[in-house]
């Protein structure tokens, strides 16, 4: 009876979360036209404004070297130079500054939080939900600290934390960040409606220049896109493309629908213009697959060989990437003793998110413990998440277990999405 008034309550807080966001026209296809034809002048580089701010802020510090405030400011700017290049050495770079702000001042929150955001990135959890704690003691008003403690309970699988947490962000700045975030939510309890119109919401909100807008534009598609609305999603992306031409993500998204449609010749060459801009292990092995599709299978472990370089390369900088990679590894077969281990030793660790599960689940039916990776599926598919490779997963892995009709329904809606699986994996 608990555990039902709990969840109950929680779905009442989800829907609770939806009063302050935007009410948009229903039509996908109505709503990206308003949007993408109107007068406002994007800009194609969206790394060049972090640029003129990083060298600006330098040379403020060279001036006052014990300003806290300025080194938070810098400290920031690498954060989002980090996120529009990809390159982890940013964020080596960020938590470097944000040491000394502390240093210089204990109680400065920012840096604290922005800390924490460098945790999140190196995907330590727990140090950054330590940091936010930090910071929100020193100012419980700060909506940025809320952003950094609900990114890292949700990580940890805090999903009731999350929601309480993310009310409190979206009561003190609903913005792109809050928005974004409820959206991000909303798509784990299953609420795919309720996650586009929130996303929605964050681009209205946003900076139509700035690389966090463009990001939640490409997101938007990919929630049309794993919700079978491929008009619009298709239509998002290539705007992305028009727009910002040197975005990877604009790429990566049509060379999805590409292989939707197992146009492979074209997805290798998507996949191929994203990773021009960004060497990305997702796109790395997106590419090797629509090799390994296409029939080049030596491509293919060109590739995949990239993905087992790039992450050793991730992880020299701080960025623990084991986990990221068990799917990887258990799609194709590799180090599958070693990947259940990682995976095993997340979950001793605290990381208890439905992507833990998941990938203990398909790790554990790869290595033919069938029982194990019934009992993790579960786990991964508790909220409700509807993820087209979760499905073909728990799908396998209930066709292993005798229950063909629950296989058929998490199959056929994969299938639906990614024609394409059943060959691949």
């Amino acid at each position: 009876m608990k555990k039902i008034l709990i969840t109950t309550s929680l779905l009442i807080i989800l829907i609770l979360i939806t009063w302050k966001v935007f009410d948009f026209n229903s039509d996908e296809q109505i709503f990206s036209a308003g949007l993408y034809d109107s007068d406002i002048n994007y800009i194609s580089n969206t790394n060049s404004s972090a640029d003129r701010y990083i060298a600006t802020l330098k040379e403020q510090i060279i001036e006052s070297p014990g300003n806290s405030n300025l080194l938070t400011k810098l400290g920031a700017a690498y954060i989002q130079k980090a996120r529009e290049t990809y390159d982890p050495e940013y964020y080596s770079m960020a938590e470097d500054v944000l040491n000394r702000s502390i240093e210089i001042q204990p109680d400065n929150f920012l840096s604290l939080a922005e800390l924490g955001s460098v945790k999140l990135s190196r995907h330590h959890f727990i140090e950054a939900l330590e940091l936010s704690q930090k910071a929100l003691q020193i100012n419980p008003y700060s909506a940025y600290s809320y952003g950094v403690m609900v990114d890292a309970q949700v990580e940890l699988g805090m999903y009731d934390e999350a929601v309480v947490n993310l009310q409190k962000m979206v009561d003190l700045r609903p913005d792109l960040s809050s928005y974004s975030r409820i959206s991000y939510l909303r798509e784990l309890f299953g609420d795919t409606d309720g996650a586009i119109d929130a996303m929605k919401s964050a681009i209205t909100a946003g900076s139509p220049e700035s690389e966090n807008t463009v990001w939640c534009r490409v997101q938007l598609a990919n929630l049309y896109f794993r919700s079978g609305i491929f008009d619009s999603a298709s239509f998002i992306y290539k705007n992305v493309i028009s727009e910002f031409p040197e975005y990877p993500h604009g790429y990566g998204g049509m060379a999805m629908i590409k292989m939707h449609e197992r146009n492979y010749n074209d997805a290798i060459l998507l996949y191929s213009r994203a990773l021009e801009k960004n060497s990305l292990a997702e796109y790395l092995i997106a590419l090797g697959d629509a090799y390994s599709l296409n029939g080049e299978k030596e491509k293919a472990e060109e590739e995949y060989r990239k993905v087992k370089l790039l992450t050793t390369i991730f992880k020299q900088k701080g960025i623990d990437t084991d986990l990221e990679i068990v799917l990887f590894n258990a799609d194709h077969n590799r180090s599958l003793e070693e990947s259940f281990e990682n995976t095993k030793e997340a979950l001793d660790n605290g990381s208890k998110n439905i992507k833990t599960y998941h990938s203990l689940a398909w790790t554990a039916f790869k290595l033919g413990n069938y029982e194990t990776a019934d009992q993790n599926i579960q786990q991964a598919l508790r909220l409700g998440t509807k993820d087209p490779l979760l499905f073909y997963h728990a799908g396998k892995i209930f066709e292993s277990t005798g229950d063909t009709a629950k296989a058929k329904d998490y199959l056929d809606f994969a299938l639906k999405i990614n024609p394409y699986y059943n060959e691949l994996y």
